[in-house]
């Protein structure tokens, strides 16, 4: 099941004999100077390179072909998509209580901190119980001294928003 999983994922592209119906199309490749040849004439470059004819843009005219090796350039592409994947950090998050002791703020403060520091965005929760809910606005005031904690390394995408029994704000780098 794996394997289907990684032939679904590679991209598709027309190769060698593949390619039909242009007339004329431009080549590019490592070596290789950009320029307009018939297609006959570019798959004969291409042999003459041990190399195959790869279709990269049949939306441009003419379209665009590269000479190289097929199996060389999904590799890359693959390796580049995992490095892509591997550098977006994931979402953080941090959960306060309304009576929470300013320690345990500061403490939780400079987690988040480090965070936001290392390139995540940090979600800060505050969760409210039972009597705590009628006073919302005053119980707002532990996820306000968080953020003014973290002023100087983070800003909020938005306001504080109300979401049931929790408030939540998300905060990402400053600049």
């Amino acid at each position: 099941m794996a394997k289907n999983k990684n032939i679904l994922n590679t991209p598709k592209f027309r190769i060698n004999d593949e390619i039909t119906g242009y007339n004329d199309v431009r080549i590019v490749g490592e070596g290789i100077e950009s320029k307009v040849v018939g297609l006959s004439e570019a798959k004969k470059i291409a042999d003459e390179m041990e190399m195959d004819l790869i279709e990269i843009n049949s939306s441009s005219k003419p379209p665009i072909l590269k000479i190289a090796s097929y199996e060389k350039m999904i590799y890359e592409l693959k390796k580049a998509a995992k490095k892509n994947k591997q550098a977006s950090k994931p979402l953080k998050e941090v959960q306060l209580s309304v009576n929470i002791t300013d320690h345990d703020l500061a403490t939780k403060a400079n987690n988040a901190r480090k965070f936001i520091e290392s390139g995540s965005k940090v979600k800060v929760t505050l969760t409210m119980k039972g009597r705590e809910l009628a006073r919302r606005d005053d119980n707002k005031r532990s996820i306000l001294e968080f953020i003014v904690m973290l002023e100087d390394v983070a800003v909020p995408e938005s306001q504080p928003r109300d979401d049931g029994n929790k408030t939540i704000v998300i905060l990402k780098k400053k600049g």
